[in-house]
């Protein structure tokens, strides 16, 4: 959840005109707008081969032969990745990293604000720099990177080299989990879903053993039994337990530390989500053939999806589980089992209030962008909106829209909407 404490929640309104900016640019990428909702951001083509980025009608002293990636910060600033005489790096409001490389992706911003992180190409060698800080060891391949919320990194890396076709090496395992820059002991076939314990020390993921078997590895150390598959595993909120789901005699479980946690077998089950503040676990699961659910603790909810359910959120408090699904061709929302009716093309991240009793969402419907509240979809479109914000007293919705060319930042109150 975005630190909003210190957001401005006194001015109902303020107002940064935008449409002008096509007319003194080449052409204006997709925009962007700071959490606190004071600046919005493209970035632009100032002419052939030359590109910067506006912030709220101002850009950035340099200018670079390309940038993309434009992200907002929690500080109320925007990164890029940037290119310059044919190299890389990552400029934050105009400022730049030290180091350079030849190649970069992937930015990532762990909660706070803290910790950047971009995956790096340099020398044919890959890698990652945190906080302008490159890894001390570069590697043949890499990906699956991951940033954690204490500013540590993971990546799947390629440790053994390997010719083209070369099955024998492959057999052998040339793939290792890197933490900081050092690469695990033990290689596997293939790794995937890192994921880090709230320390930043621990990590656990997928693994494939052979040609049939994979399992969960957690630091170094494998599960003892091997399964037909495995999705991401998640460690429990304060401990050391790690869950994941498994497959095995063709259907899905839930497994704690390699043994059986949750009694249901399932279709399939996925992409868990779990409570730092009650310890309550949830995820996608599918108990027939094209149906989706969620279930809760190894309860499936009275409530079904017919062609997706991509993401789920608990409430800071863990009382509220929000999930994004598309069922009979639209999108949707379901809160604590109970389906929104809002017909959507198209559904963004949602909001919820730390109490979860506010849950906000913007979505689009024929081109045009809507707030949706508790199920109350507010009439008014716009051009473009981003993410809502509740103010901490969980009374008042930051709305960031463009409407005919302005930008508008708007305090509303929860009172007169619900």
């Amino acid at each position: 959840m975005e630190e909003n404490k210190s957001f401005d929640w006194s001015t109902d309104l303020k107002e940064v005109p935008v449409r002008e900016w096509e007319d003194r640019f080449v052409w204006v990428e997709e925009s962007h707008v700071s959490p606190d909702g004071e600046t919005i951001a493209s970035i632009v083509n100032v002419e052939e081969g030359v590109f910067t980025v506006c912030e709220n009608g101002e850009t950035w002293d340099n200018e670079y032969d390309k940038a993309w990636s434009l992200r907002p910060l929690p500080d109320g600033k925007f990164a890029a990745c940037v290119s310059s005489d044919e190299e890389w790096t990552l400029s934050i409001s105009g400022d730049e990293w030290e180091n350079w490389f030849d190649f970069i992706w992937d930015l990532q911003v762990n909660q706070d604000g803290s910790s950047l992180s971009l995956a790096i190409q340099k020398d044919m060698e890959y890698g990652m720099a945190v906080n302008d800080e490159p890894w001390g060891q570069m590697y043949g391949n890499i990906n699956e990177m991951v940033l954690s919320d204490t500013g540590s990194v993971a990546a799947v890396v390629q440790v053994s080299p390997m010719a083209q076709a070369d099955i024998e090496v492959f057999k052998q395992g040339i793939f290792s989990c890197a933490v900081n820059g050092k690469a695990i002991e033990k290689n596997f076939l293939n790794i995937w879903d890192i994921s880090f314990d709230s320390s930043g020390k621990n990590v656990a993921y997928g693994v494939r053993l052979d040609r049939t078997d994979y399992t969960i590895v957690v630091n170094d150390i494998a599960w003892d039994k091997k399964f037909q598959s495995v999705w991401k595993p998640v460690f429990l909120s304060g401990e050391d337990s790690v869950v994941a789901p498994v497959k095995e005699g063709g259907k899905w479980a839930l497994y704690k530390d390699g043994q059986p946690f949750w009694k249901t077998q399932y279709n399939q089950i996925w992409k868990m989500v779990v409570s730092e503040k009650t310890g309550n676990i949830a995820a996608i699961a599918s108990n027939k053939f094209g149906k989706w659910t969620i279930a809760q603790n190894d309860q499936p909810w009275n409530m079904t999806a017919d062609q997706m359910i991509s993401d789920l959120f608990y409430s800071k408090d863990g009382s509220t589980l929000v999930a994004v699904l598309k069922d009979k061709g639209f999108w949707t929302l379901a809160v604590n089992q109970k389906k929104w009716d809002l017909s959507a093309d198209k559904v963004f991240t949602p909001c919820i209030s730390s109490d979860g009793k506010v849950v906000c969402v913007v979505i689009e419907r024929q081109g045009q962008y809507f707030l949706a509240v508790n199920n109350i979809v507010i009439p008014n479109g716009y051009d473009f909106m981003a993410t809502p914000v509740i103010s901490p007293d969980n009374t008042k919705i930051l709305q960031k829209a463009v409407k005919d060319g302005v930008y508008q930042r708007l305090i509303m109150s929860t009172d007169k909407i619900l």
